[in-house]
């Protein structure tokens, strides 16, 4: 072998290791990135050819998929939580818990981690799904309060239906953060799963932090938003936001923050979308929803800011710098699915079932994508113009009617996951089981 061949020999090997190593190294978080974006640096569908494959669980799925090295990772309500091939669909492996995983995950140096409703936070093995670690949180629960929602059983606390995910974890610097039902907000090493500190709050958290500049910011269903010193957990900030102590309708944090340029961005159960300094914790700016919740977790993107709306079913554009409306489309009925933006164009799931693209510049509609579920029984629930017949799904007020409402809702195949695109293909989860892959 002559010495030039044997130079070359190395300097190939060397690549090929220089790029295994960078493959192995991928990460993908809730909502795009570590910050919430919702920005895919990818191709989108400006036009829908259809559905490229789809992948039935054995429960409803309220998570998010996330999309890497060519598989797609997503939890659902039947305890276990899914690796797909995200060409096929097909299975290549899949982990059991004991709880529902409504939690999305986060991946990070081969490393998948995972919130379940058993009150454990899962370290699995990116290729093969084998358990790494797993810490015990101080416990799960939903937010409760006698009679929320001005339901009449005012004699004990009554388990909120509307609230539906876990928080998800974001992993930065070698450490792993997340909330729990019990209060408690917890960084761990992502190799050991050792606990690192914990932090505090009186209520529920189920925001899903975004991690910038040595901080992580998280809401609580206590009705603040926190901003904590990554490395300690010592309290930068905290900022208050809107109560309500007599239905418990108008407070907490469903909704996940977005760093930008220095502000953090939020929706909340007050019915505003928030702008906070991230430095200081002061406001910036609000944005009022007429008394309609903000569920999901905003999308920014060239100083928009882009977030549908619960009651008023409203998609709406804000500039990200003063929060005045650029413009507002209809996402024909509940708003729970976090937006997501490509070149050009947003995607954003409804309550009704249905997948919709807008073009991101003016909010004109491109097209739209009925889940099985959703076309199946949209006539026995939705009405001629796409709203539900609400005198027709919710009878009497009481919480038991309540709870068979959000059942016959659940039966449109809802769509509360965020979509994840990747290679020209959307990816999401729905309430009629299963995971869909569009073309």
């Amino acid at each position: 072998m002559t010495k030039f061949k044997s130079i070359a020999i190395c300097i190939s090997v060397t690549l090929l290791l220089a790029y295994k190593s960078n493959v192995n190294k991928e990460s993908a978080f809730f909502h795009a990135d570590a910050s919430h974006s919702g920005f895919y640096n990818t191709l989108g569908i400006k036009q829908l050819h259809g559905l490229k494959w789809s992948f039935k669980t054995a429960g409803r799925i309220f998570s998010s998929p996330l999309v890497c090295e060519n598989t797609v990772f997503i939890g659902s309500d039947d305890s276990s939580f899914y690796a797909l091939n995200a060409k096929d669909g097909k299975l290549l492996w899949k982990f059991r818990t004991a709880g529902r995983v409504s939690s999305s995950a986060a991946i990070y140096n081969d490393k998948v981690y995972v919130l379940s409703f058993d009150g454990y936070m899962y370290c699995l093995d990116q290729d093969s799904g084998k358990e790494l670690w797993k810490f015990k949180t101080a416990g799960e629960s939903v937010f409760a309060a006698p009679g929320i929602h001005g339901l009449p059983e005012r004699d004990r606390p009554l388990n909120d239906p509307w609230d539906m995910f876990l928080s998800s974890p974001v992993v930065a610097n070698g450490n792993v953060y997340f909330g729990c039902g019990a209060g408690i907000f917890y960084s761990l090493d992502c190799n050991s799963g050792n606990k690192n500190w914990e932090f505090m709050t009186n209520g529920v958290i189920h925001s899903s932090p975004a991690y910038a500049d040595s901080t992580v910011y998280f809401g609580s269903w206590d009705s603040y938003m926190y901003a904590l010193n990554s490395v300690n957990g010592s309290l930068k900030w905290k900022f208050k936001t809107g109560t309500d102590t007599v239905y418990y309708n108008q407070v907490g944090f469903q909704s996940s923050p977005v760093v930008y340029k220095g502000v953090v961005y939020s929706g909340c159960r007050d019915a505003n979308v928030w702008a906070i300094d991230a430095k200081t914790g002061e406001l910036k700016w609000k944005y009022y929803n007429n008394g309609s919740w903000v569920i999901v977790t905003p999308a920014l993107h060239n100083d928009t800011l882009y977030f549908t709306t619960s009651d008023t079913h409203e998609f709406i554009a804000l500039s990200a710098t003063d929060g005045k409306v650029l413009y507002t489309s209809n996402c024909k009925t509940l708003g729970f699915s976090s937006p997501a933006i490509t070149d050009g164009t947003v995607y954003l799931g409804n309550f009704g079932g249905s997948l919709m693209a807008f073009k991101s510049k003016n909010g004109d509609p491109l097209w739209e994508f009925r889940t099985e579920a959703a076309a199946i029984n949209k006539d026995s629930v939705l009405t001629v113009k796409g709203d539900f017949n609400f005198p027709k799904i919710f009878k009497g007020n009481s919480y038991a009617g309540m709870l068979k409402a959000m059942d016959i809702l659940y039966s449109l195949g809802s769509i509360l996951s965020s979509p994840s695109i990747a290679n020209g293909i959307i990816y999401f989860g729905s309430t009629d089981g299963n995971v869909y892959a569009l073309y």
